[in-house]
């Protein structure tokens, strides 16, 4: 299996928590509408959600995102409000950082991902063959430094790796980090998911962004 690029050290894999505190499931969907009603509020939820381990303070979020401090101000008190981000003061200024344990991230995680980054090349970028089935796991795009058997991105189909290798060098280069992909045919893919293949078997079983539509049979064990 060409699985490339092994990440440097193990570490814990990371779990979705429960409900953030004064959120019930009953209330998402109300929360989910709070999320997406204006294009600044998207911008900020990209920044955080493309770099998710980092925190800003709200000048260094204002000159990121183009807009008016007053308008950024605004959002992050909105989204602190729902609990999507938590705010936090060091010496004279607050910063912002991403909840983890925010009960809606999964979905809006997707949403990005699929819009920016690795995820847009993957699927809407020129050159990347016919893509069967790919994934991107969310541990790693949470901030997870893959082991030697992880994968962080997963590629089925018929796709030139050089077209790949490039979108993931992109991709680590703005992330900071090395990034375990494989890139297999289907017939590789199918005799290794029949073998039982660990490596292949646990990429399936972590959370993850399916980025290709009609992928149901590829996920099945």
């Amino acid at each position: 299996m060409p699985l490339i690029r092994p990440g440097h050290k193990k570490v814990k894999r990371i779990q979705r928590r429960g409900t953030s505190r004064g959120y019930e499931p009953s209330s998402l969907g109300g929360v989910l509408k709070q999320l997406l009603v204006s294009q600044v509020r998207v911008d900020i939820l990209k920044l955080f959600l493309l770099r998710p381990a980092v925190s800003y303070h709200v000048r260094e979020i204002t000159r990121r995102v183009g807009t008016e401090i007053n308008a950024v101000r605004r959002e992050l008190g909105n989204l602190v409000s729902i609990g999507m981000l938590q705010s936090s003061p060091q010496k004279n200024r607050i910063y912002y950082q991403l909840r983890k344990d925010f009960p809606l991230l999964y979905e809006v995680l997707g949403l990005i991902i699929k819009e920016e980054g690795i995820g847009k090349s993957l699927v809407k970028g020129r050159g990347v063959g016919d893509v069967k089935f790919a994934f991107v796991s969310i541990p790693f795009l949470l901030g997870r430094v893959a082991g030697s058997q992880d994968i962080d991105l997963l590629v089925v189909g018929r796709a030139p790796l050089r077209k790949i290798s490039d979108v993931v060098k992109e991709e680590e280069k703005h992330r900071g980090q090395e990034i375990n992909y494989a890139v297999l045919s289907e017939r590789e893919f199918e005799e290794l998911k029949k073998r039982r293949d660990p490596t292949i078997i646990n990429a399936l079983l972590q959370p993850k962004v399916v980025l290709t539509s009609g992928s149901e049979n590829y996920l099945t064990l």
